[in-house]
């Protein structure tokens, strides 16, 4: 379960997140929707420990990811579409996604097949339309 309790965030005089609190019950898919500059992608880099915030608290089953022994295997999440390595086949990318964090190299196949990849699997991912380059994302975070 993801709970986020009166998240602040502050950059000098401009507050990006202002004591935002929700709760994603274990299994559910959740998407973060607001207009550009709502805080949405400050708020998923708090939940993720990429960023601490000024006041307030992310928990992934009870405790901050930075308390995780393995936190890649408690939550993943797509912060950046086109976070890959152009002159890497899809399935490269997520073999080596899978690598760092232990994943068999099963579950990339896996993936790869969820998002209906399986077919450009070897294709190099900086030839992929935007979409494409998204879905891999997904399969990343999926991992």
């Amino acid at each position: 379960m993801i709970v986020v309790d009166t998240l602040t965030k502050r950059y000098g005089d401009t507050v990006a997140v202002d004591s935002l609190s929700f709760t994603v019950q274990p299994g559910v898919i959740t998407g973060f929707l607001g207009p550009n500059g709502a805080g949405k992608s400050t708020t998923m880099r708090m939940i993720m420990g990429l960023d601490r915030p000024n006041a307030g608290r992310a928990t992934v089953n009870g405790r901050s990811l930075a308390e995780h022994r393995a936190p890649l295997h408690e939550v993943g999440a797509l912060l950046e579409a086109r976070a890959i390595h152009p002159g890497r086949s899809a399935f490269d990318h997520l073999l080596a996604l899978a690598a760092t964090t232990g994943i068999p190299d099963r579950r990339v196949h896996e993936v790869l097949d969820l998002v209906g990849l399986t077919p450009v699997a070897t294709k190099r991912a900086g030839a992929f339309s935007l979409g494409m380059g998204q879905r891999l994302g997904i399969a990343g975070a999926l991992l």
